[in-house]
C-alpha cells in the first residue's frame, strides 16, 4: 500500500520582488517518522526519491528512500542499518542513479570506538532500490579518522565519487585532503588526490559540467584562509585547485558550511556562504560558456546569514535556498536568478531552527516543481514550490 502524501498549504508573508499570482510554498509530509535526521534528494527517472536515516530505539540506524511517483510516495526501503552508523546533521548519506541504471548510496559507518573514526560504505541495487548490497568501503584506508562530506555524480558511463580524507591526519601535523574515486559494478577504482589541505568538515559539492566533472569545497590555507575552491576535470588531467573567488575569509576553525554547484548545459552556478569583510554573505556566482573566473557573481544575503546553501539550475534561471535571518527568526529562503543576473524572486519560505537540528537544506527540480527538504525537531521536512522549468 502506498503511503499517501499529506499536503499541507502555507502562505507566506512575501517581500515585493515576489508577484501575487505565484502559487505558494507546498508542505509536503514525507514518509518518515520520528528520529529522522539527514534528508536529502535525488533524481530518479522522470520523478525524485529522498532519502533519510532513522535512527532505532535499538541502537540501529537505518537509511530509508522513498520513491515520489508524481502523486505520493511509494512504500519506503531500507538501503542499509547498522548498530554502526555515524548519523549526524551534517554530513549526510545520499543515493544516486547510475548511466547504467543501477542505484548507489552511501552512508557512514564508524571504523573503530573513537569518537570521529569513521568511513564511507557504498551500497548498491540493481532493481531499482528494492534490495541493496554493501559493496565496502569508498576509500582503501581504514585508519581511525575522518572520511565523509561524499560527493556522487555520473561521469561517462559510471559514477565517480568526491570526499573529504583525513588519513594523514593520523600523523600530529597531517591534513585532511580532498580525494576522487570511480564507482563501477561492484568496484571502486582510481583514487587520487586533488587538493591535499581542505577545510576538515565543509560539505563538498559536485557537478558534470561540458568540460568535465567539476568539484567545489571549502579549501584551508597555511594561513588559516578559508575560501571556496574548485577543482575541475579537462580531458585525462585535473585542474589545479583554485579559489571560485578569492574572498579571503580569515577563519581559525571550520564552519561546517559548504558550497553548492549545479549546471544546465553551459550554464554553471556556485552558491557560497563566506565572510567578507567581517559580513557574512551568501554569494552566488555564474559563468555561461566560460571559467570559473570569469564568471558573473551576485550577493544574495548579507543580512548575518547562516548559510547552508543548496543551488539547481533550469535553462532559464538559477535557485538558490539557503538559511537566512528576518528579525529575530531564522528562515529558509530562495532565489532565483536570471543567467543575465536579475534576482527575479527573493522570499522567505518558512521560519527553520538556525542550529544543527535543521541539518543541511537540499532542493532539486522535478515535474516543473523546485522540491527543497530539511530537519528539524527529530523529523524532517519536505516542500515544493512550482516554477517554470
Amino acid at each position: 500500500m502506498k503511503a499517501t502524501a499529506q499536503i499541507v498549504f502555507l502562505l507566506v508573508s512575501l517581500p515585493a520582488l515576489l508577484s501575487a499570482a505565484d502559487l505558494p510554498f507546498e508542505r509536503v509530509i514525507p514518509p518518515a517518522g520520528k528520529d529522522a535526521l539527514a534528508p536529502n534528494l535525488c533524481s530518479l527517472g522522470d520523478h525524485f526519491a529522498l532519502s533519510w536515516i532513522e535512527r532505532g530505539s535499538d541502537g540501529v540506524s537505518r537509511l530509508q528512500m522513498a520513491r515520489w511517483n508524481g502523486l505520493d510516495f511509494d512504500k519506503k526501503t531500507l538501503v542499509a542499518a547498522s548498530d554502526r552508523m555515524f548519523a549526524n546533521w551534517a554530513d549526510i548519506p545520499s543515493v544516486i542513479e547510475a548511466p547504467c541504471g543501477d542505484l548507489y548510496a552511501h552512508w557512514l559507518d564508524r571504523i573503530s570506538t573513537q569518537p570521529y573514526a569513521y568511513g564511507v560504505r557504498i551500497g548498491r541495487s540493481t532493481n531499482g532500490g528494492k534490495q541493496w548490497k554493501s559493496i565496502g568501503w569508498l576509500h582503501d584506508d581504514t585508519s581511525a579518522t575522518e572520511h565523509g562530506f561524499v560527493s556522487l555524480i555520473p561521469d561517462d558511463d559510471h559514477l565517480r565519487a568526491f570526499w573529504l580524507d583525513g588519513r594523514a591526519m593520523a600523523q600530529p601535523d597531517g591534513r585532511m585532503a580532498l580525494r576522487t574515486a570511480v564507482l563501477e559494478g561492484d568496484q571502486v577504482r582510481d583514487e587520487q588526490i586533488l587538493d591535499d589541505n581542505v577545510c576538515t568538515c565543509c560539505p563538498t559539492s559536485a557537478v558534470r559540467t561540458p568540460v568535465g566533472p567539476m568539484v567545489v569545497y571549502r579549501d584551508r590555507s597555511p594561513r588559516e584562509i578559508r575560501d571556496t575552491s574548485f577543482v575541475l576535470r579537462n580531458a585525462d588531467w585535473w585542474s589545479e585547485p583554485a579559489p571560485v573567488k578569492a574572498d579571503h575569509w580569515l577563519m581559525p576553525g571550520c564552519p561546517v558550511n559548504g558550497p553548492s554547484i549545479a549546471a544546465h548545459g553551459s550554464l554553471v552556478a556556485v552558491s557560497r556562504f563566506t565572510v567578507i569583510h567581517h559580513e557574512a554573505q551568501v554569494v552566488l556566482r555564474w559563468f555561461n560558456d566560460g571559467s570559473v573566473q570569469a564568471g558573473r557573481e551576485i550577493v544574495l544575503d548579507q543580512n548575518g546569514p547562516v548559510g547552508r546553501c543548496a543551488t539547481v539550475c533550469t535553462k532559464d534561471s538559477i535557485y538558490t535556498v539557503w538559511i537566512g535571518l528576518e528579525k529575530d527568526q531564522t528562515v529558509l529562503r530562495l532565489a532565483e536568478v536570471s543567467p543575465t543576473g536579475t534576482i527575479m524572486m527573493r522570499t522567505t519560505l518558512c521560519p527553520i531552527d538556525g542550529g544543527p537540528s535543521s541539518g543541511m537544506p537540499r532542493t532539486l527540480m522535478s515535474g516543473g516543481e523546485l522540491w527543497i527538504t530539511w530537519a528539524g525537531s527529530n523529523r524532517i521536512h519536505l516542500g515544493r514550490i512550482q516554477v517554470v522549468d
